[in-house]
């Protein structure tokens, strides 16, 4: 059995846990401030937060799952945790998204209600810092996993719905108008669920076991090599971010040294993307389907 290492990269614990840390305790006071200024925007903000706290919380999880030694019966590990955990971060980003839409609505058909603009302005001020602080220390990992791609993500839709916040205060303050603080929240919902929509689907292509690279033009090269007939059966796949396979049956030439073309087709495979592969080489001919080559 080839011994590779299924283990994921050095996750960033520490960092995930403070800006958990951080943006929790930044959450309850833009909450507090949401109510006491009437502002739709903070709140959405806040219960968007709320969501960046779970979505946290949950890539800390999945990062310690995904450290369990993998067995007989689990022999990938449990990396997929990782892919689940963003699946759910993606779910409840559109979840959020429509919840903020409805309460946009039902207040632009409610009666006016008074917000107090300075106070929202300087809320959404300070959430900026913390969001910007937040993706900086996540910026270096943010590719290493849809897992952490959503948390990433999660912050990066709380900067622009800070900014939004911070607009719509100054709009409030100027113009003494509440229009300002619905549009914010629409704008917020469209960014959230732009993110949503982008970690679900990653998920899910995972999950369905889709092919993450260009398997069909690895095919057409590994057809160039030398003594290769045909390239039957393969199959395109990943378990999460940097573990990504290949397997195929080989259609080789009489007489052909191949040893030396399941080197060469594995250095090609490399230099795809894929760091997992199985090449079955075979001396006899492979017939073609509708569908794919079956030997």
């Amino acid at each position: 059995m080839d011994e590779h290492d299924h283990s994921p990269t050095s996750a960033p614990r520490a960092r995930l846990f403070f800006v958990l840390i951080f943006t929790t305790t930044f959450m309850v006071i833009e909450f507090v401030a949401g109510i006491l200024s009437n502002s739709l925007a903070l709140l959405a903000d806040a219960g968007h937060m709320l969501n960046d706290v779970f979505s946290l919380s949950l890539a800390l999880v999945a990062i310690k799952i995904g450290t369990f030694a993998r067995s007989s019966k689990m022999t990938y590990g449990y990396r997929r945790v990782e892919v689940l955990s963003g699946l759910l971060n993606g779910v409840s980003l559109l979840a959020i998204a429509g919840y903020i839409i409805y309460e946009a609505v039902d207040r632009f058909f409610s009666a006016s209600v008074e917000i107090d603009g300075p106070l929202m302005m300087s809320v959404a001020f300070i959430g900026l810092l913390v969001n910007i602080v937040g993706m900086y220390m996540l910026n270096e990992h943010k590719d290493s996993g849809v897992n952490m791609e959503g948390a990433f993500h999660h912050l990066m839709a709380d900067l622009l719905g800070s900014v939004a916040a911070l607009i719509a205060g100054l709009g409030i303050i100027i113009f003494k108008n509440n229009i300002f603080d619905i549009v914010a929240s629409i704008l917020v919902s469209l960014l959230v669920f732009k993110s949503g929509f982008s970690v679900t689907k990653k998920s899910i292509l995972v999950l369905l076991e889709a092919s993450p690279l260009e398997a069909d033009k690895l095919v057409e090269s590994i057809m160039e090599i030398e003594g290769v007939i045909n390239v039957c059966d393969y199959h395109s796949w990943r378990v999460t971010k940097g573990v990504e396979l290949f397997t195929a049956h080989l259609i080789l030439e009489k007489d052909i040294d191949f040893h030396d073309v399941v080197n060469k087709a594995t250095q090609l495979a490399s230099t795809y993307g894929y760091t997992h592969t199985t090449f079955q080489p075979e001396f006899e001919t492979c017939a073609e389907n509708e569908e794919h080559l079956v030997c």
